[in-house]
Order: structure tokens, then sequence, then C-alpha cells
């Protein structure tokens, strides 16, 4: 398991970025979200999914994480320098908190299921959580959790009941509003 950060120190693509953290309890929505702001990068970073290419960071670009209480995924928008919606990409997580400073963290279980805005539903890191395991890394009941949690997160969003993709793009007006 690899504990992630949401500050994004790891990456050292980053020249200027703006980084905040709000506690969020309404209707449909309990827990921490993270404003990551890409104001200047080195290099645009691209990723592949299905047949094409998608810039996920460049100059202006924005990610809203989520980390709802009590669940064991985080949910990243990745929105362009338009504010237009990039990708929802769901982080399979063993658990998730925040450092003594503030920092939202996760532990990683290596699935992740990106939800592109035409409608196509990715699943990543099948290999990686199968060798996690097989190494001793995921425990039993972590694989377990792992793949209960991805099909919980597409059976609801096949049924059109994903209500936290709804609500993201709301919650990033709200935080531009005040």
């Amino acid at each position: 398991m690899i504990r992630k950060y949401a500050d994004q120190t790891e990456w050292g693509g980053m020249i200027t970025k703006c980084f905040s953290v709000f506690r969020k309890k309404t209707i449909g929505f309990s827990g921490n979200i993270v404003l990551f702001e890409a104001v200047k990068v080195k290099d645009p970073l691209y990723k592949s999914y299905g047949h094409g290419d998608y810039c996920v960071v460049n100059d202006g670009y924005k990610w809203l994480q989520h980390f709802p209480d009590n669940a064991h995924f985080v949910m990243t928008s990745v929105y362009d320098d338009r504010d237009r919606i990039v990708k929802r990409h769901f982080d399979i997580c063993e658990s998730h908190g925040l450092t003594d400073t503030g920092i939202p963290w996760y532990d990683d279980l290596y699935l992740d299921i990106v939800i592109m805005p035409e409608g196509e539903l990715f699943v990543y890191g099948q290999n990686l959580l199968d060798e996690a395991y097989a190494q001793g890394l995921v425990s039993d009941n972590g694989y377990k959790l792992a793949w209960d949690t991805a099909n919980q997160v597409m059976e609801e969003y096949r049924k059109g009941s994903l209500d936290l993709m709804l609500i993201a793009d709301k919650h990033l007006a709200e935080i531009y509003e005040n």
C-alpha cells in the first residue's frame, strides 16, 4: 500500500500551485474537500484513456478532491483552464485521514476507476493490486475491500446514482463564490 498526499508534494512538475482544504457537511456529502490549482507547470501531463490521450495537468488546471467520511475511495475531478471537466478519477483506498498539519492523505489500494465526460468508464491498476496482494503488501481483507468498493462505485455510476459526481461541480462553484 502507498500513502499518497493531496498536496502533490511527490510530483515535481509544479512551478507554482495553490492548495486549499475545506471541511464540508451538507446533504449528500460529509468530508474533506481539496482544491489543488496548477498555476504554472514545467510541462503538461498527459494520460491515455481508451483510444485517446488527455491532458490532466497544465497551467490553470484544477483538481477537486473529495474525501468522503467513512468511504474507501477518494474522488478527483480534473478541470481544464476553463473549468470544463476532463475526467473523474476514483482512487480506491483502505483509509484516508489528515496529517498533523491538516493535509489529507489516503492509503492507496492501487485500483482506480476513471470516468470520462462522454461516459466511458475504465478500471486501472488490477495488475498492481494483484502484485501487491501476492507480495503480502495488501491483506486478504484489503484485496476484498478494493474490489467491493470498486464494484460499488461502478454499479452506482451505471445506475446514475453516484451523487458525488453530480455535486462536485457545485462544490467548485461554491468555493469560488466565497
